[in-house]
């Protein structure tokens, strides 16, 4: 073996010694500790066995990506038995994609999310575990040479509206996440692209035309999505850590996360064999299913303790913070840290820690391209006249800003389903 072999051979089984005591990069520590020779371009003449270092740990339970690992056995008792649609109005729910992931419908409480695949910590990096260039994995690589993302105004738009969807949303999404995986993180349209779409195409209203049919397999079907976003976002963050791409997606995720919650309270709160007379009429072995799948939540519920429903929304508020604190630590030049602050602060105020909330909302630094400028600039000048302890003129103005924002959301997702000709009772 020549000197130079024995060199990369040393540096290279010197880094994977040192793995077990340092932490990297969230795109490092994602890097197996095996390098597959199928993936990486050895040096000509290298010897392969230089190249492998450790062997692979023995398989466990499978895990996705974003989330915590699963038991694929769990599924086959809760697949629907059957024809997998429903016809209602004269819309019909494939419900094949929710039938086959029953059990990680709602991913953020089963198997619940893993939030150290989302590089939510900034960590310092020792130069000597860093990486040499030619090893590094090939994502990490393009990223610094991935062209801005340029786009005229209208194309900016059509793309936005393109990706709209009142059901399908992943399937809608994938404009995005091609631009996403080609295109600079940083520099250009992108992180704006991915900002406009969680505005305007995320969370959606939703009302029941007097029947609970329509809301719940909608629901359903967008929830059975979740996974592949979570996946997309959880792959896209460790790749690209503290970028603003990232922070964007960040955000998105927390939509995803109080859209997973409401469609699980819309579950709970449905009974099959009274509510679904519809479903019943159109395919009994659907209601049948819905009726499992309620009973099979129940039981999680039970399982993790959680079966009221303020500790059930503890349960998201906590992964909210989470990802809201995460964006903090990581976003650069305090990239929507305002934004961040708020959202901190609103969950706070709603959980009755209202301290805590005032604490949040004084950290506010005003940026004009902030999402939720209007609020926060109110929020500041509220909290900046608060006493301590908190007067009760105070609150109601508190309570009169947050209800004022949830206004302003509402009627711009109004304009925005009227657009696409649908009104919050339309599926």
């Amino acid at each position: 073996m020549t000197l130079l072999a024995e060199r990369q051979r040393d540096r290279i089984i010197g880094f994977g010694s040192s793995l077990g005591f340092h932490t990297l990069l969230a795109a490092v520590a994602l890097w197996p500790m095996r390098f597959a020779l199928e993936t990486i371009a050895l040096p000509q003449g290298a010897d392969p066995a230089v190249y492998l270092v450790d062997p692979l740990p023995p398989p466990g339970p499978p895990a996705l990506p974003g989330l915590n690992p699963t038991d694929p056995a769990h599924d086959d008792a809760l697949r629907p038995s059957g024809a997998s649609s429903v016809t209602i109005r004269g819309f019909t729910f494939d419900f094949t994609k929710v039938g086959g992931r029953a059990t990680i419908l709602f991913p953020f409480l089963s198997p619940g999310l893993s939030l150290n695949q989302f590089a939510l910590q900034v960590q310092p990096i020792d130069d000597h575990l860093r990486l040499p260039p030619e090893y590094a994995p090939a994502g990490e690589r393009a990223s610094g040479n991935r062209p801005p993302l340029e786009l005229s105004d209208r194309a900016f738009q059509a793309i936005i509206d393109q990706s709209w969807s009142r059901r399908d949303r992943w399937t809608s999404f994938q404009t995005i996440a091609r631009l996403a995986e080609t295109h600079n993180a940083n520099a250009g349209q992108l992180p704006a692209l991915l900002r406009a779409y969680t505005e305007q195409d995320g969370l959606q209203p939703y009302s029941d035309p007097g029947i609970r049919d329509p809301r719940l397999w909608t629901e359903l079907q967008i929830a059975a999505d979740h996974v592949e976003f979570v996946g997309f976002i959880s792959r896209y963050t460790s790749a690209h850590p503290g970028s603003r791409a990232t922070i964007e997606l960040l955000f998105l995720l927390d939509k995803l996360m109080q859209a997973s919650r409401d469609a699980l309270v819309t579950l709970l709160d449905t009974d099959a064999y009274v509510d679904l007379a519809w479903t019943r009429q159109a395919n009994l072995d659907a209601m049948t299913f819905v009726a499992k799948l309620e009973h099979h939540y129940n039981d999680v519920l039970e399982q993790k303790g959680l079966s009221r429903r303020e500790l059930l929304g503890a349960h998201y508020d906590t992964l909210r913070l989470g990802i809201l604190n995460g964006i903090l630590s990581t976003a650069p030049d305090g990239y929507r840290a305002a934004d961040a602050r708020f959202l901190i602060g609103a969950i706070y105020w709603r959980q009755g820690r209202k301290a805590d909330a005032v604490r949040s909302w004084r950290d506010i630094t005003m940026s004009p391209k902030d999402e939720y400028q209007t609020t926060d600039s109110d929020i500041v000048a509220a909290v900046l006249r608060l006493g301590t302890p908190i007067a009760p003129v105070s609150e109601t103005e508190i309570e009169r800003i947050l209800s004022a924002d949830y206004g302003r959301w509402l009627s711009a997702s109004i304009d925005r389903l009227k657009k696409f000709g649908y009104q919050m009772d339309k599926y």
